[in-house]
């Protein structure tokens, strides 16, 4: 069979990213920041984006909807993290009949459910790997550029100011945990491009974009942020070879270098400051109030174990944030709800660590974007303690369903490689040799 000659990789993607997949994913991410509150008469221009954005869901749901249904089974595997989401989405659907004002949970719960949608309908393409790999770039650049407008919106302070001085900046954009989370990921996803990449000038663009992320996470000063990336850079030096190789002989440098200019002690109580953030003991040993809210939504979760109140129970019903993704689960959907989402986590891992056990098979670009979807995945799971990640409509969702998608393809097309490449050695052999190896061929078929 003569090759025929095929495009340039880039053109190759950008063709075969579904465009209808990527209008549905943007607006699905234009409704962040945005909600129930501002579905009212509109009296100017600004009231008028601001309803199409709160109604976008709404369009996305339905859409999404008849794509899916127009195949006969949606291809993920068994144990695919993105379908216990989907699982614990339609509980907590179910749960709005409880919820002490069932029409903000609904909103909330076609956010919720239109995310996973629009992520479900990038795999509904002839190369479903190709618009998954498509799919995760898009989620990077999207996080990129609200990092970029955020860097620019407080260029003045963000190098000079720590916490709350910014936010001034951001005319109530966020909060400074929510601000960190927008500059960690593009930071982390940076660090590991920077590592898995030749050229010199892309390596100087992705370590400053690395650089300057990680200053807004340090000025934001939010702990769960902090330690999120502490821990993702830890996770991504003890599974990378190629990281531990250069990047720990550097950061072992980098440090005596630190201990030389200042003192065990000094550094000690700079240490001791910047996690402080200026609270006395109290409001620091019960993390900002955290420990309170706990306190109120186990007692909300004991009022309804089974089913939950919805999404947004915690604001609907004691009008707080529990700050916990798998607190957050229990009072959304109850126990019956909390266990597909305990186990989307579970499983995301499980994917994760199998598809890293067998990539000296996949191809460059998957390796890399496997190094990131892991190093993501574990700031998120250590913000799930401190915050609510994924267990309600949010940029961690998106995120993280585009991150668990992705790697639920390349487990399916890592296996049907694997088969391609299996078969053809049992099956095609010459005619001589079958009597000698007919036991094998058929005992490898039954296996097969």
């Amino acid at each position: 069979m003569i090759p025929t000659r095929s495009l340039p990789i880039r053109f190759y993607r950008f063709w075969q990213a579904a465009p209808l997949a990527l209008i549905l994913w943007t607006c699905v991410w234009c409704n962040l920041n945005s909600g129930w509150w501002d579905l009212i008469t509109p009296k100017d221009l600004r009231d008028w984006l601001y309803l199409v954005r709160a109604t976008l869901p709404f369009g996305v749901l339905p859409v999404a909807t008849f794509i899916l249904l127009r195949r006969r089974k949606l291809r993920l595997p068994k144990q695919a993290p993105s379908r216990y989401l989907m699982a614990y989405g339609v509980l907590a659907l179910l749960a709005t009949v409880f919820s002490p004002i069932p029409p903000w949970s609904l909103y909330w719960s076609c956010t919720f459910l239109a995310a996973i949608l629009a992520a479900w309908t990038f795999v509904d393409r002839p190369d479903a790997l190709e618009s998954a790999r498509w799919l995760l770039l898009a989620t990077w650049v999207a996080t990129f550029l609200v990092a970029a407008t955020i860097g620019y919106m407080t260029h003045g302070r963000v190098f000079t100011e720590t916490g709350s001085d910014v936010l001034s900046d951001l005319n109530g954009l966020s909060r400074s945990s929510g601000v960190a989370r927008w500059a960690a990921v593009p930071g982390l996803v940076c660090l590991v491009r920077a590592y898995y990449t030749r050229g010199w000038s892309l390596i100087a663009f992705y370590l400053a974009g690395a650089a300057v992320s990680f200053s807004i996470v340090y000025r934001m000063q939010s702990r769960g942020a902090v330690f999120g990336v502490l821990a993702a850079l830890v996770f991504a030096l003890l599974v990378s070879t190629k990281m531990r190789r250069y990047a720990l002989p550097f950061a072992f440098i980098a440090l005596v270098v630190i201990m030389i200019l200042e003192s065990p002690t000094a550094l000690s109580n700079r240490f001791t400051v910047y996690i402080e953030r200026g609270q006395d003991r109290a409001e620091f040993l019960t993390m900002t109030g955290r420990t309170h809210t706990y306190a109120q939504g186990i007692a909300a979760f004991e009022d309804a174990p089974i089913l939950g109140r919805g999404q947004w129970a915690d604001r609907l019903v004691f009008h707080g944030h529990v700050h916990n993704s798998f607190l957050q689960a229990l009072l959304n959907a109850g126990i019956i709800g909390g266990i597909p989402y305990f186990a989307s986590w579970i499983t995301g891992w499980m994917l994760f660590y199998k598809l890293q056990k067998k990539s000296a098979r996949l191809i460059p670009d998957d390796r890399i974007h496997l190094m990131e979807c892991g190093t993501v995945m574990m700031f998120f799971t250590v913000r799930a303690i401190p915050e609510t990640t994924t267990a309600s409509f949010s940029v961690d969702l998106l995120v993280m369903v585009a991150i668990y998608v992705y790697l639920e393809i390349l487990t399916l097309k890592s296996a049907a490689k694997k088969l391609r490449q299996v078969i053809p050695q049992y099956y095609v052999i010459p005619s001589r040799m079958r009597r000698t190896e007919t036991t094998a061929t058929v005992g490898t078929s039954r296996l097969i």
